[in-house]
């Protein structure tokens, strides 16, 4: 547990710059936040270099923490811990191990998972995905950059991976100053594609150029609660399908008909090879189109018609700027699906955006309600798998909704 901040012994005090937060300002880091803002920050010596781990100090001459500082981000300060500590090998070494050992729960239900979750576990800016026994590493922030060598070392020792992809790929990277990159620290494309198992449903994956890291991990859980909603002989569309988890979930559920969508070439084939794999090519079928314009065109047609459709579009808010049009797509998408499904058919929508909010997301299905004149049910709201861990003092750890509703004839 964080400790609140404390008076720092000088024996054990470390040999760290220091930064001041200014007065007042420590209430949000005494309640568990780990993000120092910039305008929280008295002045910084013109000498600290970015990424470079600080001491940060109240106004009243007590330790808040230790962390990465960056002096040209808004977030000047990502606490690594709110008590003195020395942040070395070892420190890196247990906190990546008890990383791990949270995470063994899951060995007996999939072989892929987030091993580690960025700030939830104490390793700001830092993700690492496991799939098979080869692991996937991702780095959003200038300070764990310059941890780099040390993550890969322990990662090695405790893991023994079979390989090791770096997917510096993320849109993030480039608001801590930092170019993107993909490659190969160990092992190499021969490992590609990896084949993993999750709830008994086995998939081809790509984690060098899949989306993400390479699968959708954060939904597994939603994945197994939708198999519950459908009903033998149901016509299901799976809307942005990736690489066919809720379409083949669907089609062991009884499904009589499934079509998966997607836009990309590259992920309908490896969605046919999933499909194939799984021994599900009669129930199954892959369409490639856009769905801002394949959804509403067909509630148009007013032909097609369905008892259950899946949303799981990709990240439509990147930035606090694009939250307008990202909630005008969503209403968009939800208006048209309630418009193809059969009375008391089943709609099922996600957003992996932090920010959308929640109470904003759903607002986007009650407006489509509204506007297609047909009343909806919640049914079921979820959020993140355990091993995706929110700080409940940190909203910006979350990002996952997931909302099933039903459309309900009782106007």
């Amino acid at each position: 547990m964080l400790n609140d901040a404390q008076p720092m012994p000088e024996e054990t005090k470390p040999n760290y710059p220091e930064v001041i937060l200014a007065k007042g300002k420590d209430k949000r880091i005494r309640n568990g936040h780990l993000w120092i803002f910039s305008n929280e920050l008295l002045p910084a010596p013109d000498r600290l270099e970015t990424g470079e781990i600080v001491a940060v100090r109240t106004s009243e001459n007590r330790v808040a923490g230790i962390g990465f500082y960056h002096p040209n981000s808004l977030i000047a300060v990502r606490l690594l811990s709110r008590k003195p500590a020395t942040i070395d090998r070892d420190f890196f070494a247990a906190r990546l191990a008890q990383a791990v050992r949270y995470r063994e729960p899951l060995n007996d239900v999939t072989n892929a998972v987030r091993l580690v979750h960025a700030e939830s576990d104490g390793l700001p800016g830092l993700i690492v995905d496991r799939y098979g026994d080869g692991l996937v590493l991702q780095i959003l922030s200038a300070g764990m950059e310059r941890q780099r060598d040390i993550v890969v070392d322990v990662l090695r020792e405790l893991l023994q991976p079979a390989f090791l992809i770096l997917r510096n790929d993320h849109h993030m990277r480039e608001r801590e100053g930092l170019g993107q990159e993909k490659e190969f620290l160990i092992g190499d494309d021969s490992e590609i594609p990896v084949t993993i198992t999750e709830n008994s449903v086995s998939y081809l994956v790509d984690p060098l150029e899949g989306q993400k890291t390479g699968f959708y991990i954060d939904q597994r859980d939603h994945r197994m609660v939708f198999r519950r909603f459908i009903r033998p002989g149901d016509r299901v569309l799976d809307g942005f399908c990736h690489f066919g988890g809720f379409a083949m979930h669907a089609a062991l559920a009884g499904a009589g008909e499934v079509i998966a969508v997607d836009d990309s070439e590259a992920v309908l084939e490896y969605t046919s090879k999933n499909i194939r794999l799984n021994g599900l090519e009669h129930i199954i079928s892959t369409r490639k189109a856009d769905l801002m314009k394949l959804l509403p065109d067909m509630a148009g047609e007013g032909n097609a018609r369905f008892n259950v459709i899946n949303l799981d579009p990709p990240n439509f808010a990147t930035n606090r700027k694009s939250v307008g049009p990202a909630l005008r797509g969503y209403r968009k998408l939800h208006r048209a699906a309630l418009e193809l499904l059969e009375p008391g058919g089943i709609l099922a929508t996600s957003s992996c955006s932090h920010h959308i909010t929640e109470d904003a997301f759903l607002d986007s299905v009650m407006r489509a309600s509204r506007d297609s004149r047909r009343r909806v049910q919640l049914l079921f709201k979820g959020g993140h798998a355990m091993d995706h861990p929110v700080l409940p003092e940190m909203p910006e750890t979350g990002y996952l909704k997931f909302f099933i509703f039903r459309v309900a004839e009782i106007d």
